[in-house]
């Protein structure tokens, strides 16, 4: 009975060792992973502080840039035109442009934001190349009579102003709008001044 007592005494000891080991082992890795959690916290708050100065370097002096940085600051300044290219791209085929103000949607021939209120950028006339230049639909991109209202292609009512660009020569007419009398090119689906369906479209 003695040795049964001391067997259990003995096993009672282990176990609670063992447990005391784990809850140990537990505390120590819990306490890593919160360590390492903020050590991975305060990695990223330094790149940001780091970004942030460099930034503000750019911003500060990209006008005249220190002539070991001058090459950085080119590569920089092209990154950025090819952005806002790029955001142009986009929003041509959105039939929008960007307000400078809220950075908000606005779109094409609108005079105002719709979501902050300030007047809507004017877009920058395209310059004209030299010869045959006609304005193209900001809708399909397909070719405008100079005094269109609406495409004759997709049928959209146009801003009051689009930019002229460089096209293929313009298609011979063959058909007149039967509402405004306008002259209608071959391919036309409706009247570019009227908005009118073009004769033979159903």
């Amino acid at each position: 009975m003695i040795m049964a007592m001391e067997f259990l005494d003995k096993l009672t000891a282990q176990v609670s060792r063992t447990a005391k080991q784990v809850s140990d082992n537990a505390k120590s890795l819990a306490d890593k992973n919160r360590i390492r959690k903020d050590i991975a916290a305060t990695e990223n708050e330094l790149r940001n502080r780091f970004r942030d100065i460099g930034e503000r370097y750019f911003i500060e002096t990209k006008d005249n840039p220190s002539p070991e940085y001058a090459e950085m600051f080119a590569a920089i300044t092209e990154l950025q035109a090819t952005l806002a290219a790029k955001q142009h791209e986009i929003e041509a085929l959105d039939g929008t442009v960007i307000c400078p103000e809220c950075g908000g949607s606005i779109a094409i021939g609108s005079k105002f934001c719709p979501h902050c209120g300030s007047a809507a950028p004017v877009p920058a006339p395209i310059p004209e190349a030299a010869g045959n230049v006609q304005p193209l639909c900001p809708f399909c991109g397909q070719a405008l009579a100079p005094d269109a209202m609406f495409c004759a292609s997709c049928g959209n009512k146009l801003p009051e102003q689009h930019a002229p660009v460089p096209t293929v020569p313009v298609q011979p007419v063959q058909n007149i709008c039967p509402n405004c009398g306008e002259v209608l090119p071959a391919d036309a689906l409706f009247c570019a001044v009227c908005g009118t369906k073009a004769p033979g479209i159903d």
